[in-house]
């Protein structure tokens, strides 16, 4: 017969700390413009009306693309960031939705603003930008992406971020409208 189980014996010595694991890539903002978004050019390739884009929704820009842009009393498609951080990268995704004939390359810019106020007017941030090159013509379901990586642009707690999306050139005399999905997602650490 096998006799009762004995007592537990005592816990052992706690063994050596472990390497330190690598670190995480932080976190990914995901944007998608929900609905088919159109961005204008202006006659000569002049950039026109841009497109903002959040999460699951954009609006075409109610005024042309200038050194700001001044959200005041329009919908609210920035985010505050919760912390701290650094912005390491940018990818972004075009779907056409409406063909268009260019004379010339258009460039189609993703570019991400910030308000580090913050308040409702947003400017640029320097490096934090995806140009996607389109040398023909564009055909419905025609696809684009692009990708700006290595990047190291520290922003602040508070701060709001805006994806804003453009188009220049294509040589068209009369302007154009570029109109697609737009996705992107944003690294920061």
């Amino acid at each position: 017969a096998t006799g009762a189980t004995g007592a537990t014996g005592a816990t052992g010595a706690t063994g050596e700390t472990g390497a330190t694991g690598a670190t995480g890539g932080g976190a990914v903002i995901p944007f998608s413009s929900g609905d088919p978004l159109a961005v204008t050019t202006l006659a000569g390739g002049l950039v026109g009306l841009p497109g903002l884009i959040g999460f699951g929704s954009s609006a075409q820009a109610l005024t042309v693309l200038g050194a700001t842009i001044d959200l005041s009393g329009q919908t609210n498609y920035a985010f505050s960031m919760p912390r701290d951080g650094v912005i390491t990268s940018l990818a972004a995704y075009l779907s056409a939705t409406a063909a268009l004939a260019l004379l010339a390359p258009l460039t189609y810019t993703v570019q991400l603003y910030s308000s580090p106020s913050p308040d409702d007017v947003f400017s640029p941030v320097p490096g934090a930008v995806v140009d996607i090159t389109i040398t023909g013509p564009i055909a419905v379901g025609d696809t684009f992406n692009g990708i700006a990586t290595g990047l190291s642009i520290p922003v602040t707690g508070q701060t709001r971020l805006l994806l804003v999306v453009s188009a220049t050139g294509g040589g068209l005399v009369a302007g154009g409208t570029v109109a697609g999905y737009v996705s992107a997602g944003l690294g920061i650490e």
